[in-house]
This record gives structure tokens, C-alpha cells and sequence, in this order.
């Protein structure tokens, strides 16, 4: 493995509930071909597993084992299991970390379902406070964009350069971070019920079910291949919507995709008849393969970096990804441009999935769960807001707040005039009710004291 990754059962989980692309960009920046045949030498056998059990079958009674050597066998794998426990090592041993990934994945999947069923069989979820106005709402979703890494937020580079022209006309909150470092596990609870404290509601109420049951026409734009698992929480998110559109070109192979092929599905959805709309537009963004994520006339920064580790590999790397950065700056002012021109009560929110590490505070590039720090958990929030547009009557704005957004499912639903039982104004950002809690992460640390 490059920079001495590890994998845990957060990383396979992924891998169960991801799409093609992620996968494909994973391995090819990730590992090696010694990596790649274990794992193939690993999963050949479970795919003979019936055939070796039976011959196990046919086999032991051909040799009674006495008790005494049976007692023995037990033991032996008693001591063996625990000093694999005692050492850490089940930590990073591929059985383990499959069978525990899949698993958990089949707990997750088979929760809430009486919960969701009562959910569509109600018909007065929610009420759209200003149903008597034309809502036109985009939610646009970043990929791996570290607010680290942006002008806007204090970055020695131009990466932001047309968001910082418009800051005047931005609400920015600076102090923000996802509850994960992967696309799935943090916007599984931005977008659903789920949050720290209830991880099991990913699967409850995804945010567009409910504006579905608002009165909205739902888009669902993304520039990623549909996941791989359809029961998996972000693959419900993005099925509820009423239109739906998944850029799937070279999903597999080269995976050069650029988020500007989205802006024609944008302008379609913008000119839909609904009088109540929100458009969810999910970037591909900075994910690595960092150079893939941007056309060449965005090829702008090929100087020397500031960063501690002198490596050309860290050059290029923090480069390329400064370069995705400054796209994904003019394709979010794209969009911002687009939905000025409207005349209707307006919002445009953009936030990243989760962060990234490229060469600051460690030797490593990429947002793994077993490798976290301080960057991969950094995000721009950012809002813009027409001159129309109606506040909710508790509005108010800190800058400063700090805020994890598995709790985003609130404050979406607050901003957009929702009123709903399922809504807590309490975590909402938007709010003057907000409470502040602990933002903890990777299983109970606390985000403000773990990378101290």
C-alpha cells in the first residue's frame, strides 16, 4: 500500500455501498499489483466455498476425532483468535475486516423499515410555509473540497477567485466540519434523519422524501455513477428524487469526467414548470484522480507549493488538486449565476462532502478513516440568498458557529420554510435556537481536542 495505509472496517464498508468511479480512483491511487492479487488469491476461495464444504463433510467422518483432540483443536484457535486480538493485528486482517463490514452493512439495511413504510403512507409530513411563492433551491455538493484549500477562506493561493468576488453577497461559515472522511458515511447523515447520536436513522426519511411530501419537484443531479448497493442510504437519497440524472461516461476505465457537463441538466431543471423546486447537484469535484477533475485551460498552478514535505510527488499532488479547486470555484459560480437570473424566493447552498489531506499536516494525500486528520474534516458552508427570499422568522447568522453537518438534514429543511414535527430548529446553523453540542467523530473522539 502507498504511504503505509491501512485498511479498516469503515473502508470495506465503502466499498460495499459505493459507485464504480470511487473504487476505480481508489485502487489506482491506493495500491499496488502485490495488493491487488491477495486480495484476489483471498476471495477465490469464497467463491468455492460450497465445493469445500462439502468436502469437509464427506471427510471428517472418515476420521473420528476423540474428544481429547477436539478439545485440543479449540483451544488452538481460542489462543489463536486472541492473540490476534491482544495484538491488534484483527485490526488489519482482510477476513476480519470483510465478514465485520458485511455485517454491519446487513444491520444497517434491514433497520427502520416500519419506520419509512408509516412515512409514505403520511400525507401531512410537512407544510411549505411559503407555498403562496415561486421556491427555486439548489443544494450543491462538493467532492474532498477541504476549506483548507480555498481562497475564500483564507488561502495563500487564487483558488476561489470568483466566490471571493461575490463574498459581500455570501453568508461563509467558517467553522465547519462533516461527521466522516467518505462521500458515503457523511452524506448519508447530511441527507437523512441520521446523525451521531441516532447513526442507525441513515435509512429515515431522506431529504427528498420529505421535500417530496412538501409539495417539491425533486432533482437529483450527479456528476458519480449510481452506488452499487440500491438499499444503501445515499442511494435512497438520490432514487427518491423525481428526476434523476447520473453521469456515467467512463465510469470504469480512464474516469475523466469534469462537473461542466452538468450545467446543461442544471438549466433544465431551473427551467422546469414546478413552482416549488430544489435541485440537488452532486460535483465530482477535487476527488482524486486530482488532474482528471478539470479541463486544461484550468491547469493553473505549476509552481512550487508551500509545504513541509519537499517531494515532488507532494508538488504535483497539491498542484493538481489546487487546480481542481479553482474549477470547482467556476462551476459554483456557474450555477450562482444561472439562479440569480430568477426572479423566485431563492437559495443557494454549497458544501463538500468531507474534506482532504494533500500534503499539510501529513506525508499522504486522499480522506481515509483510518488515516484521519484535520483537513479531512474541513469544509466550506456557504449560502447566497435572492433578494426575495423569506427568512424564517428564528434566521440568524454566525459566522463563526461551529457546526457538523450530519445534523444538515435540519437545517435544509429549516432555510426552505419547512414546518414539520421531524424538524429540530435546535440543529439547525440557521437558527436562533441553535444548541451547541460536542462534534464527535471517528467513534466518540472529540474533533475539537483529537488533533490538538
Amino acid at each position: 500500500m502507498n504511504f503505509k495505509i491501512h485498511f479498516g472496517p469503515s473502508s470495506f464498508f465503502v466499498f460495499l455501498n459505493t459507485n464504480p468511479d470511487e473504487i476505480t480512483e481508489f485502487v489506482k491511487e491506493y495500491t499496488n499489483a502485490h495488493f491487488v492479487i491477495a486480495t484476489i488469491l483471498f476471495f477465490i476461495p469464497l467463491l468455492k466455498l460450497k465445493s469445500i464444504t462439502n468436502s469437509l463433510v464427506n471427510f471428517i467422518p472418515k476420521y473420528q476425532f476423540r474428544r481429547y483432540n477436539l478439545f485440543k483443536l479449540g483451544t488452538i484457535v481460542f489462543l489463536f483468535l486472541l492473540g490476534f486480538k491482544l495484538t491488534k493485528l484483527v485490526d488489519h486482517n482482510l477476513p476480519y475486516l470483510v465478514s465485520r463490514s458485511l455485517i454491519l452493512n446487513y444491520k444497517d439495511t434491514q433497520y427502520i423499515d416500519d419506520f419509512n413504510a408509516e412515512i409514505d403512507s403520511n400525507t401531512n409530513l410537512s407544510k411549505n410555509i411559503n407555498s403562496n411563492l415561486n421556491n427555486t433551491f439548489i443544494v450543491l455538493i462538493g467532492e474532498s473540497v477541504t476549506s483548507a484549500h480555498m481562497q475564500l477562506y483564507g488561502y495563500y493561493r487564487e483558488t476561489t477567485p470568483l466566490l471571493y468576488k461575490n463574498k459581500d453577497s455570501l453568508s461563509v461559515y467558517k467553522n465547519v466540519i462533516s461527521p466522516s472522511t467518505s462521500t458515503f458515511h457523511s452524506l448519508s447523515k447530511a441527507l437523512t434523519l441520521g446523525n451521531y447520536e441516532n447513526p442507525k436513522k441513515v435509512l429515515a426519511l431522506p431529504i427528498t422524501t420529505f421535500f417530496n411530501k412538501s409539495g417539491f419537484k425533486t432533482f437529483w443531479i450527479s456528476n458519480h455513477s449510481p452506488a452499487f448497493n440500491p438499499s444503501s442510504a445515499l442511494a435512497r437519497v438520490a432514487d427518491q428524487a423525481q428526476s434523476k440524472f447520473f453521469n456515467s461516461k467512463e465510469a470504469v476505465m480512464n474516469n475523466l469526467k469534469h462537473d461542466g457537463e452538468l450545467l446543461n441538466k442544471v438549466d433544465e431543471a431551473l427551467n422546469d414548470k414546478a413552482p416549488h423546486k430544489i435541485i440537488f447537484l452532486h460535483l465530482i469535484g477535487a476527488h482524486f484522480s486530482y488532474e482528471n477533475r478539470y479541463p486544461n485551460a484550468f491547469n493553473i498552478f505549476n509552481d512550487k507549493p508551500q509545504t513541509q514535505f519537499n517531494d515532488d510527488t507532494a508538488f504535483k499532488k497539491i498542484n493538481s488538486y489546487d487546480n481542481a479547486i479553482r474549477y470547482s470555484d467556476f462551476i459554483v459560480n456557474d450555477v450562482l449565476q444561472k439562479i440569480k437570473k430568477k426572479n423566485t424566493n431563492s437559495y443557494l447552498m454549497y458544501f463538500s462532502d468531507h474534506g482532504e489531506e494533500v500534503f499539510q499536516d501529513e506525508n499522504f494525500y486522499g480522506h481515509l478513516e483510518d488515516r484521519p486528520t484535520k483537513n479531512t474534516f474541513k469544509i466550506p458552508l456557504v449560502m447566497w440568498y435572492s433578494n426575495q427570499f423569506a427568512y424564517p422568522k428564528d434566521y440568524f447568522y454566525d459566522e463563526n458557529r461551529k457546526y457538523m453537518t450530519d445534523d444538515l438534514w435540519h437545517s435544509i429543511a429549516h432555510i426552505s420554510g419547512l414546518k414539520s414535527t421531524f424538524i429540530d430548529s435546535t440543529r439547525s446553523v440557521f437558527s436562533s435556537y441553535f444548541v451547541k453540542r460536542k462534534r464527535l467523530i471517528l467513534e466518540g473522539k472529540n474533533y475539537e481536542t483529537f488533533f490538538k
